[in-house]
């Protein structure tokens, strides 16, 4: 049996962890855009969420040879 290559199975696995990431970050920006009523706390946690969330997506794209340098 032929050896599954790596760069391929990893990018997939990148593709696929980067995509949930971006729903985890829509789903926590999308009702303040929505105009949900949130606490001053509430709003600076989804803003942490989604920036954590794009900060994997950066991550992971870094991993499978994106030219980018994540802050």
């Amino acid at each position: 049996m032929t050896k599954a290559r790596e760069w391929p199975n990893d990018a997939m696995e990148a593709r696929n962890r980067s995509a949930e990431e971006a729903v985890i970050g829509i789903r926590a920006l999308k009702p303040l855009i929505s105009g949900e009523p949130f606490d001053r706390m509430e709003t600076l946690r989804r803003i942490a969420v989604a920036l954590n969330a794009l900060q994997t997506i950066a991550g992971f794209m870094q991993s499978v040879g994106a030219p980018i340098r994540p802050e």
